[in-house]
């Protein structure tokens, strides 16, 4: 018993360090293995886009490297009917065979969506908003002191005692013989 024992446990040891080691020498998995994976069992038709085998409606590449639908039995069938003579082909069928290949027609790529509507009444929320908030703050607020009319006196007077812009500016209007403002002539 101990003996039958004592070999399970090295076949059970054995088998746990086995198990571990096919781990060891991993494939390394590249962009192009995840583009796979998830394109299914769609059929390659083309290079696409730097050749990574994905689907994406652009009118700078018309061609997509992947069908946009994978081929079930009726579109296989329609595709064996395609190779004959396409006379015989109905308008629902060539439809059909485009729609298996493709999701958007150029008229439907080139559409003008509704996405600039969004920004612009984002914009004129953001607008609102701020107009709001300065509305707000200066109704709040209380004008400061040097909107009053003492401070405004006070500060023209500094301004000429310390002869500020003499040339052009206020200090030459102003007479420093007589104290009084230069007469206009």
């Amino acid at each position: 018993m101990v003996l039958k024992y004592g070999k399970m446990l090295i076949h059970h040891h054995l088998y746990k360090s086995l198990r571990f080691v096919p781990q060891l020498v991993v494939k390394r998995s590249t962009t192009s293995d995840h583009c796979n994976q998830m394109s299914g069992k769609r059929e390659y038709v083309g290079y696409g886009i730097n050749g990574s085998p994905v689907y994406m409606d652009l009118p700078e590449y018309p061609m997509p490297a992947i069908r946009f639908r994978e081929g079930g039995d009726e579109l296989c069938a329609l595709r064996e009917k395609e190779k004959g003579d396409w006379n015989k082909l109905t308008l629902d069928e060539i439809k059909n065979l485009y729609r298996g290949s493709f999701c958007q027609t150029f008229a439907e790529m080139h559409a003008p969506t509704g996405e600039w509507k969004l920004a612009v009444g984002i914009a004129f929320w953001a607008v609102a908003i701020a107009f709001l908030m300065t509305v707000l703050t200066h109704l709040s607020e209380s004008l400061p002191e040097s909107f009053e009319e003492d401070s405004r006196q006070a500060q023209l007077k500094r301004m000429i005692a310390l002869e500020m812009n003499p040339i052009t500016g206020l200090a030459s209007k102003w007479d420093y013989e007589i104290g009084d403002w230069k007469s206009r002539k």
